[in-house]
């Protein structure tokens, strides 16, 4: 058993039971796992959409003001299973149990992130989860038609939930727009208060500071 196909399992629970910041972690892990036993066509195109499905949602998230929102307690029972199904794995209670418990205990995560959790970035990424624990058991069997199945209804699925937070979710740089369009117009205004003073000074007006002197007794005449 590889250490990447135990290392899997558990950052899927991570990701239903924190949030989806570790899923870049599980794309980058899972990609490993399927490079480990060798480099064909199939585990190079499988550990090339693992990374994009991973990473590639965080990513976009980067865009648009996402503040995660603590959501009330949930019933702990439906973590359960996918940690009993990883220590399964580990104990290598099932035949061949290197490959397809690794991928079972990664959909059964996804699963439960999407049955319990709320919000709408979480389920996202539950979907997306079970993307990856079905690429990874595809690539593992050399099963090339549940691999380009599953990697474009991944891509639908990340699509889709893109679609979904540019619709609701706001911008970034929305909220950095006033700061920017301020400091704008201070430029602006010095600008213009530079163009005034060169203009002054070459039509000859006095500067604002200029205080004229006040003539002494000698110009003031002869005293009578």
């Amino acid at each position: 058993m590889t250490l990447a196909a135990v290392i899997v399992p558990f950052l899927a629970l991570c990701v239903a039971a924190r949030s989806i910041a570790f899923l870049p972690a599980l794309g980058i892990m899972t990609a490993v796992a399927m490079l480990i036993d060798g480099l064909t066509p199939l585990q190079e195109a499988g550990a090339a959409f693992a990374v994009i499905l991973g990473v590639g949602p965080v990513l976009f998230l980067n865009f648009y003001q996402y503040d995660e929102v603590r959501e009330s307690k949930v019933i702990a029972a439906p973590f359960l299973l996918p940690g009993v199904m990883i220590l399964l794995m580990l104990m290598n209670l099932y035949p061949d149990g290197t490959v397809f418990p690794a991928g079972i205990c990664v959909v059964m995560a996804g699963l439960v992130t999407v049955s319990v959790r709320q919000t709408m970035v979480w389920q996202w990424a539950g979907l997306l989860t079970c993307a990856e624990g079905v690429l990874l058991s595809a690539v593992m069997y050399r099963q090339v038609t549940a691999f380009a199945v599953t990697a474009l209804i991944g891509c639908c699925i990340a699509i889709l939930g893109g679609a979904c937070v540019h619709r609701v979710m706001p911008r970034v740089h929305v909220v950095r727009a006033p700061v920017r369009q301020e400091r704008k117009n201070k430029k602006w205004q010095r600008s213009q208060q530079d163009d005034g003073d060169a203009l002054d000074h070459a039509a000859g007006a006095p500067h604002p500071d200029y205080v004229p002197q006040r003539s002494g007794a000698s110009d003031r005449g002869p005293a009578s």
